[in-house]
């Protein structure tokens, strides 16, 4: 099968009627050199340089004609001009496919000149391409991390103890309400409240749950539940 020169403008794909003598392509890396002291200059590689590619060839007036490629769209020489200068003057993507090369690079048109070569009305026309690589940025959503309100502090507790109520004891038990014979010291226990005595030292008597005595504790010892 033999050679085609394919050139897509946006996706739309345009096959050259004459194919071009020659192609030639550019490539290189974008190495740099740095001097560094008592050791001089030295290179370091750089990433991979845009392949640069170039030709030249004809649009035919007579497109009957038979070195003219038969899968080729038959317009006018001005026509195809038109595709060209339109691709590169809105900036538009041109890959170029050249079958059995292994040559299929996306690319931007860099320069492209064209005129007139003789009375037959071909025009002859040259084309510089350089590889194009997508770069449009990505735009990345930021969810606002969800801020927990500050919980507002528990009212406290103002209700009074009274005989049967719930409380917790955070002090140490006495024998009776005068705080004599002090004893084993309760931490965060949950009581009952059985007997109280006001204006003595250790005013409540608390017991445990089911009913079973503790002693007797001072005002700042309980809490009620």
């Amino acid at each position: 099968m033999a050679i085609q020169f394919y050139l897509e403008v946006e996706g739309k794909r345009h096959i050259l009627p004459v194919n071009p003598g020659e192609i030639k392509l550019t490539t290189g890396s974008n190495n740099t050199v740095t001097e560094v002291v008592k050791l001089g200059d030295i290179n370091s590689f750089g990433g991979r340089s845009l392949v640069e590619t170039s030709f030249k060839s004809i649009f035919p007036k007579n497109t009957k004609a038979s070195y003219i490629n038969p899968n080729s769209k038959k317009q006018t020489p001005q026509n195809w001009v038109k595709v060209f200068e339109d691709a590169k003057n809105k900036n538009q993507r041109v890959r170029l496919i050249v079958t059995d090369c292994g040559i299929n690079i996306l690319t931007a048109i860099e320069k492209f000149e064209w005129g007139y070569l003789d009375a037959s009305e071909d025009i002859e026309y040259s084309i510089e391409l350089k590889e194009y690589r997508n770069h449009a940025a990505k735009y990345v959503k930021t969810v606002k991390k969800k801020v927990s309100p500050t919980p507002r502090p528990k009212p406290p507790n103002n209700k009074p103890i009274t005989p049967g109520c719930e409380v917790i004891v955070n002090g140490q038990l006495h024998r009776d309400s005068w705080g004599a014979g002090p004893g084993v010291i309760e931490q965060n226990a949950r009581r009952i409240v059985n007997f109280i005595n006001p204006g003595k030292q250790c005013p409540y008597h608390v017991t445990l749950l089911d009913g079973g005595w503790r002693g007797w504790v001072t005002p700042g010892s309980v809490r009620r539940v």
